[in-house]
């Protein structure tokens, strides 16, 4: 697991942010892992045939399903909503040490098999720092700027309800709904089942991106180089493009279609209510599946005022992450 350490003035210095430059980053790995990403289905087939004309290559081998992505590709935004051009110009300006020390580190960790393109990378650093940028930029205008305003909204939406949750109930309340391998503990944030360094905020905050691309992961920013950052999916994001995504068949053959579909639909959190009107089911029906989720560990209540919002336990996401072919939510996929 990873910890972050929290004193009183990391507590006052949580903000939010929206990067339009991580969002084209999730997005590409999206792409590149759409055999694993059924969520995104309805997303990837209104982009199959601008895609056919992208060429990512470069990105691709720095993106392993599983190990280090450079940083200097990500960097956590300075503003709370940050602009396209002024992120990628922040890529573009990298300097060449950096690129080369974390060219390096996707190279090794892991084995990656993008391995000798990365080291035929690393004879050209200049270069290789502008095909990459470039790249991004393609990616982006391509990808997602067609759809920023929609997807702008999602995470407007998301900052405002979680900027609710910390007024309401402070940092355990946020980080209680967050994501399920977060929890909070004694002015310590730990992420279970990540591996990256745990690291002591020393009054610097933290700041918290959400991510229409990013589900069902978490990537954590520790890298002292770096502002600490917490990248999360943004609530509603898998749904997106999609009112009602059907659940893996594999998770469908386990728990039976109902119950499957209602697993994957607990993102965002979701009342019974909410759950019944939206996939026109009785109240009783939901319920009944709802509460047997939560016997096998698969989903927990908790009350919200009047309202009861179930979500996925961390087991629950290992379960749908293993139906669609994905690692263990927490590894790091952009970091």
């Amino acid at each position: 697991m990873t910890v972050l350490r929290f004193t009183q003035a990391d507590a006052l210095r949580c903000r939010f942010g929206a990067s339009p430059l991580w969002e084209t980053m999730s997005a590409v790995r999206v792409m590149h892992q759409s055999h694993r990403r059924s969520l995104y289905d309805d997303w990837l087939a209104t982009k199959r045939d601008a895609v056919a004309h992208l060429d990512l290559r470069g990105l691709r081998a720095v993106q392993p399903r599983v190990g280090f992505t450079p940083d200097f590709l990500t960097p956590p935004p300075k503003a709370s909503r940050a602009k396209f051009a002024t992120e990628i110009a922040r890529v573009r300006g990298t300097p060449l040490e950096k690129v080369r020390a974390e060219l390096i580190q996707s190279r090794d960790e892991l084995q990656n098999p993008a391995a000798p393109e990365i080291e035929r990378m690393l004879t050209d650093l200049s270069g290789t720092r502008e095909r990459l940028a470039d790249e991004i930029e393609s990616a982006w205008e391509v990808l997602v700027r067609p759809d920023w305003p929609l997807i702008s909204r999602v995470l407007e939406d998301d900052i405002a309800y979680r900027g609710r949750q910390l007024t309401d109930g402070g940092l355990a309340g946020l980080f209680d709904d967050l994501h399920p391998t977060l929890s909070w503990e004694n002015d310590r944030l730990i992420a279970s089942r990540y591996r990256s360094a745990d690291r002591d905020l020393s009054g610097q905050g933290l700041l918290l991106v959400p991510g229409v691309f990013a589900w069902p992961h978490l990537v954590m920013v520790v890298d002292p180089a770096y502002h600490p950052t917490v990248v999360y999916p943004a609530r509603g994001a898998a749904r997106l493009w999609s009112d009602v995504p059907a659940p893996p068949d594999a998770l469908a053959r386990l728990l039976g279609r109902t119950r499957a579909t209602l697993l994957v639909a607990l993102d965002p959190p979701a009342t019974t209510s909410a759950l019944a009107t939206q996939y026109n089911l009785a109240l009783a029906t939901v319920a009944e599946h709802l509460s047997a989720l939560s016997d096998a560990g698969l989903a927990t209540r908790r009350r919200t005022g009047h309202q009861v919002h179930y979500r996925r336990t961390e087991v629950g996401q290992a379960v749908v992450d293993a139906s669609v072919g994905q690692p263990p939510s927490g590894v790091r996929m952009l970091k």
